[in-house]
């Protein structure tokens, strides 16, 4: 392996930090063995900067640079609950005809040549017993949904993200 820095990152495809290297989970380390570390993080990424400080949690993130020199900032979340102000307006319209049922369970023909709105009624016509006036039930043109949480990440590839604890100071512009 080439030499690296000191508090550089890297993506490793095994399941384990090697030797000199943690595992980017957010432990908390003891500032008294890793003073050089440290002073490059301070207490960027959580501690209480005099006997701890903490690594950078990557467990489940997505990873991009800082916004406006922001380090540390998590932002999105790994599921989101759509409300019904948050979708665009929209109808859903049923549409139907007096063809003959293609079925052969069915008997007789399946009326559907009316436009059914929401709160409309819906009335079987040319049946067989006689027709019966029935309310369409509440799901067949009520809201839909209930603001049940979906996933919201991008297709993703689980890898093992490290942190040196040792190697070269990093060189400062």
């Amino acid at each position: 392996m080439s030499d690296q820095f000191l508090g550089e990152i890297r993506l490793f495809g095994f399941n384990f930090a090697p030797v000199d290297w943690a595992a980017c989970d957010g432990a908390l380390m003891p500032v008294s063995q890793n003073a050089a570390l440290f002073a490059i993080l301070g207490t960027t990424y959580g501690g209480n900067g005099s006997t701890t400080f903490g690594l950078p949690d990557l467990r489940g993130r997505a990873v991009m640079g800082p916004v406006g020199g922001v380090l540390n900032d998590p932002q999105g979340a790994a599921t989101i609950a759509l409300t019904q102000s948050e979708m665009p307006m929209h109808t859903h319209t049923a549409y139907g005809n007096n063809a003959r049922a293609a079925s052969p369970a069915a008997a007789g023909r399946l009326p559907a040549r009316f436009m059914v709105a929401h709160n409309q009624s819906f009335i079987a016509t040319d049946a067989t017993p006689a027709p019966v006036m029935t309310t369409l039930a509440p799901q067949t043109v009520g809201p839909a949904g209930g603001s049940t949480a979906h996933e919201n990440r991008q297709p993703y590839l689980a890898v093992n993200y490290c942190i040196a604890l040792q190697g070269a100071w990093p060189p400062h512009p």
